[in-house]
């Protein structure tokens, strides 16, 4: 990431930070805070909201299902899924530090403040259970020590590959003395297949919208897939056509309707659009169009 991410703790209003957002990457088209996502999360995402104690989760897209086997608490014997918006800023991140240092190990620093700050997330929001810090912390771990299996199954064959995202790592941080370092760093080591997926082909994204789009995890998974889907739409040079159901069922499933799933998209849509000017779509009863558009991220950047 080029600069040093802002503290967004005297940054006012989601719609106040939106706005800047927009006017920073119309303004400054060059000056992008480059981060990426694993391409297969962009086509199928993590659960917006918690599945509950059940021992597997499944999102699917076309021939491409993801399952998410979650981490189990020792103690409670409970499923713990990451969900909701953190766990996809931790992986923008991730992703974006293994592909730029092409290691597994990955430094998470001694500060638990500063890496807030890294992701996106605001370290003065108050103590307690609803605390970024708090939340953080334990969505960490609930990505870190889960399994993510990717199938592909098509009429002649299928492939699929199960992955640990970590399973090595160590967590210094006290979420009640934020702004403390600590005398060691903390860690994580990916797993090797984990590595090898999310490091193929990422999808490009500027760090400056995911900041503006943190708090909807809808409109996070929007904007990565407009970002790939407008970029190839330009490759073809041909609009892509994507019905609302397939979209829902892509990365909606949450919603029991659709009609609900289209409602919430469109309003995620209208801000993404001020934080990817340049995107090309249209809407109609039935499809979502990309069409070919310029890049969100300049070649250049």
């Amino acid at each position: 990431m080029a600069r040093k991410p802002k503290d967004d703790a005297l940054g006012g209003s989601p719609a106040d930070k939106l706005i800047s957002a927009a006017v920073d990457i119309r303004m400054s088209p060059d000056a992008v805070e480059r981060s990426y996502m694993a391409r297969q999360l962009v086509q199928c995402t993590l659960p917006h909201s918690d599945p509950g104690n059940v021992p597997l989760w499944t999102r699917t897209n076309g021939s491409l299902t993801l399952t998410l086997e979650p981490y189990t608490d020792r103690k409670t014997l409970q499923h713990q899924y990451p969900y909701g918006s953190i766990p996809r800023l931790l992986l923008f991140w991730i992703v974006t530090e293994a592909t730029q240092k092409k290691s597994r190990h990955i430094r998470l620093g001694n500060s638990l403040d500063s890496f807030m700050r890294e992701i996106g997330l605001n370290p003065r929001t108050g103590g307690g259970k609803r605390g970024d810090a708090a939340r953080l912390h334990a969505q960490m771990e609930r990505l870190f020590r889960s399994t993510i299996s990717f199938e592909d199954q098509r009429p002649t064959h299928k492939t699929w590959v199960d992955m640990r995202v970590a399973p090595k790592a160590m967590l210094w941080w006290d979420t009640s003395r934020s702004q403390q370092d600590n005398l060691w760093e903390s860690w994580v080591e990916l797993g090797e297949d984990f590595y090898a997926a999310i490091t193929a082909a990422p999808v490009p994204v500027d760090m400056r919208a995911l900041r503006a789009l943190k708090r909807s995890p809808l409109a996070l998974d929007l904007y990565a897939w407009v970002v790939h889907t407008a970029f190839t739409a330009s490759r073809k040079r041909e609009a892509r056509v994507v019905p609302w159901e397939g979209l829902h069922g892509q990365m909606g499933a949450e919603y029991a309707e659709i009609r609900r799933f289209k409602q919430s998209a469109l309003v995620a849509l209208k801000k993404i659009a001020l934080v990817y000017p340049a995107l090309r779509l249209e809407t109609t009863q039935t499809d979502l169009i990309i069409h070919p558009s310029a890049a969100a991220i300049s070649a250049k950047a």
